[in-house]
């Protein structure tokens, strides 16, 4: 009946979509630092008033992602990337404890004055 559908997916598109998630989670805190750090970058990434720099916040995660993806899709298409299946998969979990451990709000509202 759906025999487009195939029963697994290739293992450099898996690494891909884990890098380039690990990535976006990188980006995120970072822009989220800034926003809450700097007035300016905050109105440089509003895309809409009404919502805020959440706007440029989400617009910005998601570009990278797919920016990643393209570009390590290009570069690992075709290929043995086995040897990069826990290097990659470590760097999701590290991304993933970073992300939780830099949005927590006492950290990036930590002053030292």
């Amino acid at each position: 009946m759906f025999h487009f559908f195939r029963n697994r997916i290739h293992e450099s598109l898996a690494l891909c979509a884990l890098f380039s998630g690990a990535v976006a989670l990188h980006v995120a805190w970072i822009d989220n630092l800034l926003i809450t750090r700097s007035r300016v970058f905050a109105e440089f990434i509003t895309l809409n008033p009404d919502v805020g720099p959440v706007s440029g916040l989400y617009v910005d995660t998601l570009g990278a992602f797919f920016m990643t993806f393209l570009l390590a899709a290009s570069v690992w298409r075709g290929k043995d990337v086995s040897h990069w299946r826990d290097r990659v998969f470590w760097f999701f979990i590290a991304s993933i404890l970073l992300f939780l451990l830099m949005t927590l709000p006492f950290v990036y509202g930590f002053v030292v004055s």
